[in-house]
């Protein structure tokens, strides 16, 4: 069964040949979409070993994925990581495995999930907190890190998505979609460094526009129903 590995990119040069080297041990591809970035993320990417598609603009999260998705073959388990290198890809055996041996649809992976993570900064985590519980009400479900970008996808999944949140956002969204479609969603434990966080956006802000796009969802959904 082949994976295949996508990453959203947007001014990743320095972490990314790393990240990328590292996950090349574990996938049969690595697919780096390049969202429009100013800097060599592309070159680094191509350099490094990855598959390079690049949007010409900076159209956000929800657009990189899936621009990725429809790169990949149909028969492949898909996993998504950030390029900044906050996630370890030693740990893509992990996600897989509830796929490959419990038919899991969606793999979670959580950095909650065995309580607290002593690394992650207060005010982020209150935040992630509120999102945690709106997308849980949203999609009928239970995960401990709804704002994970180190996922797995079966095969079978990649149908069930939207993807139209354009931004951030489109981690809630993609749980939303799962759960509704009937998918089995499963967590795993995962670690995360927060040293080599390389986010220039304003978390509060950030927060409330996920939080209002979760609402807005649920609002239209209620009403199509």
């Amino acid at each position: 069964m082949k994976i295949s590995i996508i990453i959203p990119t947007y001014n990743e040069e320095n972490a990314l040949a790393d990240v990328i080297g590292k996950t090349l041990e574990y996938v049969d591809e690595v697919i780096v979409v390049n969202d429009g970035s100013s800097d060599k993320t592309a070159e680094v990417a191509i350099e490094a070993g990855a598959r390079v598609i690049s949007h010409s603009v900076n159209l956000g999260k929800g657009e990189a994925l899936k621009s990725g998705f429809k790169a990949v073959g149909d028969d492949s388990i898909i996993i998504t990581i950030d390029g900044d290198g906050q996630h370890n890809p030693s740990e893509i055996p992990d996600l897989i495995r509830p796929i490959i041996e419990d038919g899991a649809d969606l793999v979670n992976g959580s950095r909650y999930m065995n309580g607290p993570e002593e690394n992650t900064p207060a005010y982020r985590r209150v935040g992630q907190k509120v999102l945690d519980i709106a997308t849980n009400i949203s999609a009928g479900i239970n995960v401990t890190d709804s704002q994970s970008g180190f996922r797995a996808f079966s095969s079978n999944s990649r149908k069930v998505f939207r993807f139209k949140d354009t931004g951030f956002g489109i981690e809630s969204e993609m749980l939303v979609d799962a759960a509704e479609a009937g998918l089995k969603i499963v967590e795993v434990p995962i670690t995360v460094r927060y040293d080599v966080d390389g986010s220039t956006k304003d978390p509060i802000t950030h927060g409330f526009g996920v939080l209002f796009n979760i609402a807005k969802d649920k609002i239209i959904r209620t009403f199509k129903k």
